[in-house]
């Protein structure tokens, strides 16, 4: 019994260790090249020019293959992958936002901080959230990987 459960904790410690790479993420995370620019001016992203608002976008070949979720932090903006970091692409797995102060993993609850990506329970397996950076000029965002 002792052998069958050291077993099963060190495949299951294997394959979470197995599974990142040395930024944290997992190796199936899709890496695609983003170059998306919004002027947020337009009436289509008027929640960004408040503190807290935020934006989620379908892919429109700039920003990823699921989209992007970008929030006005107060300070600067935050644009995130609607990719899940913690798991492997499935047709469950594009990240929403919830109750205006969540991002959720639609498949298995996991849940980060909108405003920082950083992982609020344990089903992100620790991992935050990918993030891309972002640029302001004037009104134009241009975000970029």
């Amino acid at each position: 019994m002792k052998k069958l459960i050291f077993f099963v904790i060190f495949n299951i410690v294997f394959i979470f260790h197995s599974c990142s790479d040395e930024n944290n993420q997992i190796q199936c995370f899709p890496r695609i090249q983003i170059n998306a620019q919004y002027n947020i001016g337009l009436p289509a992203y008027n929640s960004l020019l408040v503190p807290n608002g935020y934006v989620q976008l379908r892919p429109d070949g700039t920003n990823g293959s699921r989209g992007l979720i970008i929030v006005n932090t107060g300070n600067n903006f935050n644009a995130y992958d609607r990719n899940a970091p913690h798991i492997c692409p499935d047709k469950n797995t594009t990240l929403e936002v919830i109750d205006g102060i969540k991002i959720r993993c639609p498949e298995d609850g996991a849940e980060w901080m909108l405003l920082t990506g950083q992982p609020l329970n344990n089903a992100t397996f620790g991992q935050p959230l990918y993030q891309y950076r972002v640029n302001q000029n004037s009104r134009w965002l241009i975000i970029t990987n």
